[in-house]
Order: C-alpha cells, then sequence, then structure tokens
C-alpha cells in the first residue's frame, strides 16, 4: 500500500450521511469494492478503503492528545520551539506514513496551488537569505512553515469526520482547562509566585493572564480561535449544553485577564461572523447560553480585571487605539519596514533580518509587510495566495454545510487579522485552529447541511461523549 494516499482529491464531504458514521460509510464501501481498491459511493468522492475504516487507535490518542495541548505553548522540549503538541502530531504522523493513512492532497483540486503559494513564500525569503542573511535561519523558519502548512494538513486532512469532531471537542477542553487552571493560578499569586513555578509571563508583571499559551496576546488569540469552534460544539451537541454554559464565563474571565486588545477585537469578531451564518434558528439559543454564562460570571462576584479597563477599557471607551498597549510600539516597526520596502522588492533582507537591522531590534508585527521586506514580492505574493485559499475554502462549501462554513471563516477571520498583528504565522496555536475548521468543513455532507437547516438539528450519537472520553469508536454504537 502506498505510504501516502489519495483522500481530499475533490475538497468535498467524505460522507454524506446523517449521523456521521464513518463505518457505516465503509461498510458500503466494502460491498460495492468487495476486492479492496477504491469505490465511488453516491455523495462521496473516490478514497482508499483503508482511510476510511479511520486511523490506528494510538494515532487517534496520539492526535487528541496534541489537540488537547495544541495552545500549551510553554510545554516545550528544553529551549527549541517544538512543543508537547508537535511531540503527539509527529507520533501520529509517523503511523499514519507506515499504514497508508496520510494524504498527498490534503486541499484536494486547489493543493497544487497552496504548494505554489507555500513554495514563493519560502523561496522569496530563501532568495533573500542567500544574498543577505542566515541559511540557518531560513531552514528553521521554513521547517516550522512546512511543519504547520503542509505535514499537518497531510495528517489531520485525512482523518474521517468522527476523528474530526473528536479533536474538535478534545481542543476545547484542553482550552477550558488551560484557562480554567490559569485563573486559579492568577487568584492565588502573584507574579513573582508564578514565574518561580511556572515561567516569567504567565502572569505578567502588570498582571495580564499568559497561562500556558506563553504571552497574553497569544492567550488572547487562543480564546479567539475557540470561540467559533465552541459555538459549533454546542450547535451540533458535540458538547453538552451545561458545559458549553460552564465554559463560557471561564472565556470571559480569561480574556479580559490577557487584556488583549486585538484578542478582545478578534473575539467579537469571530462570534459576529459565526452567528451570521447560523441563521435565525441557532442564534437564540447561542445568545441565551451566553447570558447565562454571563450571568454566572457576574453572580460569582469577580471583578472586571484592571488591567482589562486600563489596556482595553479605555481604548474602546476614548476610541483611541493608542490607548491598546503596545499600538504605538507597532507602529513605529510599520513606518521602519515601509520605509525599507523601497528596497526589498526583488531581493529581501532575508529571513529574520528586519529585526536584525531595525534601530528597535524587533520583527514587523505584520505577515505581510515582513515578508515584503524579508522575501520580496515573491514571498508576499505567496503568503496572499495562502490567505486567499483559506478563504475560498470554507466558501466554496457555503451552500451545503452553512454552520461549518460559517465556523470555518470565522476562524481564519482571526487568523487572518492576527496574521496583522504578528510577525510569523507558523505556531501550533494559530495552525491547529484553522486546521481544526478546515477538517470539521470538509468531511460534512451536503445531506447533513440540508436536513440541519430544513427542520430540527442534528444529535449526535447517543455515546459520542464516551468516545471522546475513552478513544474507542466502539462507544459510538
Amino acid at each position: 500500500m502506498n505510504a501516502i494516499s489519495g483522500e481530499g482529491r475533490d475538497f468535498a464531504p467524505q460522507d454524506g450521511r446523517e449521523r456521521g458514521d464513518v463505518g457505516s460509510s465503509a461498510t458500503l464501501a466494502r460491498r460495492a469494492a468487495p476486492h479492496g481498491g477504491t469505490a465511488r459511493l453516491p455523495g462521496t468522492i473516490e478514497t482508499p478503503i483503508l482511510a476510511e475504516a479511520g486511523p490506528h487507535s494510538l494515532a487517534a490518542a496520539f492526535m487528541a492528545t496534541g489537540a488537547f495541548f495544541a495552545s500549551y505553548q510553554l510545554l516545550r522540549v528544553g529551549s527549541i520551539n517544538v512543543t508537547l503538541a508537535d511531540l503527539m502530531f509527529f507520533a501520529a504522523f509517523a503511523i499514519g506514513l507506515a499504514r497508508g493513512q496520510l494524504t498527498a492532497i490534503p486541499f484536494g483540486r486547489v493543493t497544487p496551488l497552496w504548494l505554489v503559494g507555500l513554495a514563493m513564500m519560502l523561496g522569496g525569503l530563501f532568495i533573500g537569505t542567500l544574498f543577505n542573511g542566515d541559511m540557518m535561519r531560513w531552514f528553521v523558519i521554513s521547517m516550522q512553515y512546512i511543519t504547520g502548512f503542509l505535514l499537518l494538513p497531510m495528517l489531520l486532512l485525512a482523518q474521517p469526520r468522527r476523528i474530526a469532531r473528536r479533536l474538535v471537542a478534545m481542543f476545547i477542553l484542553g482550552v477550558a482547562a488551560m484557562e480554567i487552571f490559569g485563573i486559579a493560578v492568577s487568584q492565588t499569586m502573584n507574579h513573582a509566585q508564578a514565574a518561580a513555578v511556572f515561567s516569567e509571563e504567565f502572569i505578567a508583571g502588570n498582571g495580564r493572564l499568559s497561562t500556558f499559551a506563553s504571552e497574553p496576546n497569544w492567550n488572547g488569540a487562543t480564546i479567539a480561535f475557540t470561540t467559533p469552534l465552541l459555538i459549533y460544539a454546542f450547535s451540533t451537541r458535540l458538547l453538552p449544553t451545561w458545559l458549553v454554559t460552564l465554559i463560557v464565563p471561564v472565556f470571559a474571565w480569561a480574556l479580559m485577564l490577557s487584556a488583549s486588545f486585538t484578542g478582545f477585537a478578534a473575539t467579537v469578531a469571530a462570534i459576529a461572523i459565526t452567528l451570521l451564518f447560523l441563521g435565525m434558528r441557532y442564534v437564540g439559543g447561542t445568545l441565551l447560553v451566553a447570558a447565562v454564562g454571563a450571568s454566572i460570571f457576574v453572580a460569582s462576584g469577580a471583578p472586571v480585571p484592571t488591567v482589562f479597563e486600563d489596556r482595553v477599557g479605555n481604548a474602546i471607551s476614548s476610541g483611541d487605539l493608542e490607548e491598546a498597549g503596545t499600538y504605538k510600539g507597532r507602529m513605529k516597526l510599520i513606518e521602519l519596514a515601509w520605509a525599507q520596502a523601497d528596497d526589498t522588492v526583488f531581493i529581501g533582507l532575508g529571513a529574520d533580518q528586519f529585526r536584525k537591522t531595525n534601530e528597535i531590534k524587533q520583527p514587523v508585527h505584520n505577515i505581510y509587510l515582513l515578508m515584503l521586506v524579508e522575501g520580496g514580492l515573491v514571498s508576499l505574493a505567496g503568503i496572499l495566495v495562502l490567505v486567499g485559499l483559506l478563504l475560498w475554502m470554507p466558501l466554496s462549501r457555503l451552500a451545503h454545510c452553512r454552520l461549518e462554513a460559517g465556523v470555518c471563516f470565522a476562524v481564519v477571520a482571526v487568523f487572518i487579522l492576527y496574521s496583522q498583528s504578528s510577525p510569523h504565522i507558523f505556531s501550533r496555536l494559530n495552525i491547529i485552529p484553522v486546521l481544526l475548521a478546515l477538517m470539521i468543513v470538509t468531511k460534512c455532507g451536503g445531506g447533513i447541511a440540508r436536513k440541519r437547516y430544513a427542520g430540527r438539528p442534528v444529535r449526535p450519537l447517543r455515546n459520542e461523549s464516551a468516545e471522546i472520553a475513552t478513544g474507542h469508536p466502539g462507544a459510538m454504537r
């Protein structure tokens, strides 16, 4: 059997059945092709039968663990940028490679365009680095992008729908656990005490909460990315309503403790986009859960953090973005990058060189400007191709999977917002939520969407929560 399959050949649903039971599709496929090979079923694409059967149980466990810890950037291997989640996904990738359960075309028909965009982005950086920079820095940055933008999609987008839903649930639960722990620490320890046990930035000197995301702004980003997925989990009953109701005030409190203006704005935008796609049937229920969650927060007597009022509240009330923390410093970096852009149109400064050449000694917090300055127009065009495809993929499924497409579009919108305030976007905290959203939108079926929005919502299988907890597919039956 080939080490890499052709699953995902078309950007279309893997399974058109309402219950999402991948095993049922596999059974039909075996009847259609009893001697092996592939079979084309009504409403599906041509896929290998082994891929329909799902991953090895050990690989599934590794992926679930990786999804749970995807936002825990502090859990690294020594001083290198390899996290616990990376190790879990690497292990699952190795098993998938050995069993032929990876896909060579994770983005379906647009995979060649995706590869062209990735090659342009990294190729422009390579040319600039060859002339001006340090090739080791290019290699490190390139491997991070290749891992996040190619290898992980080959693994995750090859998985069936039940695995996609399980990983979404595990990701949400992981973020909720991280925030609950962080809030508890912030209420019992000060900066010095938390720094002695965890890290200098677990609780910043000014009281902002980073928790295991390693930085307050990334903690805000984690909540922004997770919120649309939480709405999906509630709307499809992937997680029980009582659990979602408890998670809502946790996310709200953690977001205020992070005191990130970008995180606050991204979360509000993500909620608005998701509700816009949901339709009135689900808006009422979602707002009710949000209202109950807010009531729980108010009833708890938890005060609005002072650092949130200073950094975010003042910026909102005055309409002056200069009140929003590091806005002035970031604008200065953007001005410096624009000043150098005229000289880097064809050959950039090279990977990680803008940080070394500007007076502030920091990278510009805008991926598009950074690519233009360090990789020239070629790198800029490459990242624009990738972002354009991320927008197109959920929109192409809108007619068949309105809910999933809306959730995916909201997650991509958060990704784009943070790409304009971040020097690089290869961290797993940024890319894993996007891939999870792509998983649910590519695995949903046209029949599911039509039935869901024509009448009552689809109920999950009776023991789906047991499957999430145990990792055993049999718990779903």
